[in-house]
């Protein structure tokens, strides 16, 4: 969520920090799509939108498993937040699922 900001260096400073991790995520994107498509024969703008979400939801499980055991070697970079994590196609198909019970409850009420 982009907050709203009090003056312009806070903005300015958001900015700078959003475009650093930008780079630094299509970074690792890349280096997934590198391990699976030869460079030389497969560039971004040729991967359908489907390959690309794999690309994605990999490099987001390589994330959280990178993180989990740096984490595990460095305790003092642990936090409340590090047990919550939720694979993309999990969450998809649970609120899916979940929507649905409530329909089917709602039609047969």
């Amino acid at each position: 969520m982009i907050p709203s900001f009090q003056n312009k260096a806070h903005q300015q400073e958001f900015t700078e920090l959003f475009a650093k991790k930008a780079v630094d995520y299509v970074r690792l994107m890349t280096l997934v799509r590198e391990e699976m498509f030869p460079t030389q024969y497969y560039k971004w703008e040729n991967l359908q939108g489907q390959t690309v979400e794999v690309i994605r939801d990999i490099t987001q499980s390589l994330i959280y498993d990178v993180d989990s055991e740096f984490k595990t070697n460095h305790p003092e970079y642990k936090n409340d937040d590090d047990e919550l994590f939720i694979p993309r196609q999990s969450f998809k198909e649970s609120v899916t699922e979940a929507l649905k019970e409530a329909m089917k409850k709602e039609k047969d009420a």
